[in-house]
């Protein structure tokens, strides 16, 4: 057997549908291309697929990751062409890495994630939005109203924004860059970072939010 780490990306034509959909959609690709992919035990088997970290449904992504376990070696090469044809529009394989035998599985290694974030604003504000922003970091404490399993808590996000800053201000229509905390020890979405500064920041009101994952990275900050 071996072990196959594949990035794709998550384009507009399939950003609302949900991981499940996602996950058979790639059982299916995967049969049709012919893969010679693992499957489990038991009465139900199904193929032995490990994701990344799930992509909230409305948000596109350059920078997904899966693992697959395969019965013999394949060229990764192959793997990316035979895919390809079988995903539907919106779904591509950009990358194929044969992995070790101690190579950790995906979801346990990705820790920070690089966000673009693009708000349209109701109005356009009339004070200087990144020497807002830099005050904003100055602070230890950034609270806002998270939704918990049971009610909504006040926590504390500043420790999760790695990187915050204006990477394109014109008038309404600002564009965000986000590196924050990510994966199964701390994970921060960059909505709760929007609703953070519309609570913090005179006059940004949104009217409108889209937002690209561009990379999934390790604690030390490289590229998976």
């Amino acid at each position: 057997m071996s072990r196959v780490r594949l990035k794709y990306t998550r384009e507009e034509p399939v950003k609302y549908i949900s991981h499940l959909d996602l996950l058979r959609t790639f059982n299916r690709a995967i049969k049709r291309a012919g893969i010679p992919i693992v499957y489990s035990q038991g009465f139900n088997p199904h193929p032995i697929i490990s994701f990344g970290l799930p992509l909230p449904v409305g948000v596109t992504s350059e920078s997904e990751y899966m693992d697959i376990e395969l019965e013999a070696d394949m060229d990764p090469q192959n793997i990316i062409e035979q895919l390809n044809k079988a995903l539907p529009g919106g779904i591509r394989i950009t990358k194929a890495v044969q992995l070790g035998d101690r190579a950790d599985k995906i979801a346990s290694v990705i820790a920070l994630a690089d966000y673009r974030v693009m708000v349209d604003l109701k109005k356009r504000m009339n004070v200087s939005f990144s020497e807002q922003i830099n005050k904003l970091l100055e602070s230890d404490e950034i609270l806002i109203e998270k939704q918990g399993k049971k009610d909504v808590k006040l926590v504390n996000i500043r420790k999760d924004i790695h990187h915050l800053r204006v990477e394109q201000e014109n008038g309404d229509h600002i564009v965000l860059g986000m590196r924050l905390s990510a994966g199964s020890s701390s994970n921060l979405k960059p909505e709760l970072v929007v609703q953070a500064l519309e609570k913090y920041i005179p006059d940004f009101e949104v009217d409108f939010v889209k937002i690209h994952r561009m990379r999934l990275l390790l604690e030390n900050g490289l590229e998976i």
